[in-house]
Parts: structure tokens; C-alpha cells; sequence
């Protein structure tokens, strides 16, 4: 299940640097689509990771407003951090995404996307993309992406709910248990050595 999770969240968090921010709905299209394309012109085997990484870097991380997730993601134990900690926490957040998208989208294998028009809140700065997502086997899921207009007037992915279960959600879940037993620094020392034990 944990699997399935991440694979689903790398394959919905893409944006292109270039793509115009004017409609939630289609930056979410256009990012996607796009991405899809570049992996189905590679054979499964032909994934590098250094390929799949290239498109990790080019297409999700410009989409995600990595410190309004990581803020979400800490709860209230960002208030508690000081200046140097959260740094640290969104740098190790991101490059344990990083690890995690480049692993998930190795296993796409031909999902369909449909996407409805963005719901926008009243003040027309928050927008929920909802769509779904069809697997090879017929089975259809319920996704939900959560954007917002950054001060750079680009919309951006601060979370998404797939299947019920909201990234930043599991995320908070993850990090409050584990920070019950031990601080921040600790967390982040852990964090660091799954990316390190990965890349070997």
C-alpha cells in the first residue's frame, strides 16, 4: 500500500518550468501529459535512474511549493524549529522525494488521466483540480490536487489527495510518530541516511 502511494503521488506531482500559470486545470494537463509522453517513448529497461531523475528534477520539483509542503508536512513542530532546522528539514524533504518519485515513476506502465475544470476558493487564489486515474486492469482512481497562486503569480501543488488519502496528511502522521521519540535533528540525520543508503 505504501507503494502504491508514492508511486501515485510521483506520477501526479509534474509541472513544466515554462508552463503558463493561468489555469490550474491546464498546467496539471500540461505538466502531466508531458511528462507521460517522455516515459512512454522509453522502454521499461531504459529507465536509467539518472534519466528518470533528469525528469523528476525538470517536471515535479518546479511544480511544488516545497516549503509550504514541508511546513504542512512538520505541523506544529515547524514553529518549534529554528531557522537552521527547517532549512535542513525542506532540503532532506526534497531530496527524500527526489528518491522516492525516481524509484515510483520507473513503474508507470500506462495509467490514463481525465481531469475536470478547477474549483476555485472565493478569493480565486486556491484551486482543487480533481480527475481520475485509470489503471491497465480497469480500476479507476479518485485523485485531488491542491494548488495555489505563489508571490511569483505561478500556480503551484502544495498537496493532493489520492484515493482518500492526502500526501501531506500521511506525511504529518509519519513525522509525528517518529518525532514522539526523538528531535528534529535526529529525524533529519535518519532522513539523510535513507537517501545516502539508496544512492549506494
Amino acid at each position: 500500500m505504501k507503494r502504491l502511494i508514492a508511486t501515485l503521488f510521483a506520477l501526479f506531482f509534474f509541472a513544466s518550468t515554462s508552463q503558463a500559470s493561468t489555469d490550474p486545470k491546464q498546467t496539471v494537463e500540461s505538466a502531466t501529459f508531458g511528462v507521460i509522453n517522455e516515459l512512454q517513448a522509453l522502454k521499461v529497461e531504459d529507465r536509467t535512474p539518472e534519466q528518470v531523475r533528469r525528469l523528476v528534477e525538470t517536471y515535479i520539483l518546479p511544480a511544488i511549493d516545497q516549503q509550504r509542503i514541508a511546513k504542512l508536512a512538520l505541523g506544529k513542530h515547524w514553529k518549534k524549529a529554528n531557522k537552521e532546522q527547517r532549512q535542513a528539514f525542506v532540503d532532506t524533504f526534497r531530496d527524500l522525494q527526489i528518491r522516492t518519485y525516481t524509484g515510483a515513476f520507473k513503474a508507470f506502465n500506462g495509467q490514463a488521466f481525465t481531469f475536470k475544470d478547477a474549483k476555485f476558493n472565493k478569493s480565486g487564489k486556491k484551486a482543487v483540480v480533481k480527475g481520475e486515474m485509470k489503471q491497465p486492469n480497469g480500476q479507476t482512481i479518485p485523485i485531488d490536487f491542491r494548488l495555489y497562486v505563489a508571490k511569483d503569480q505561478q500556480w503551484r501543488i502544495y498537496d493532493a489527495v489520492i484515493a482518500g488519502l492526502g500526501m501531506v496528511k500521511t506525511y504529518r502522521q509519519q513525522l509525528s510518530q517518529q518525532l514522539q521519540n526523538s528531535d528534529l535533528d535526529a529525524v533529519i540525520a535518519q532522513m539523510n541516511g535513507e537517501i545516502q543508503t539508496a544512492q549506494r
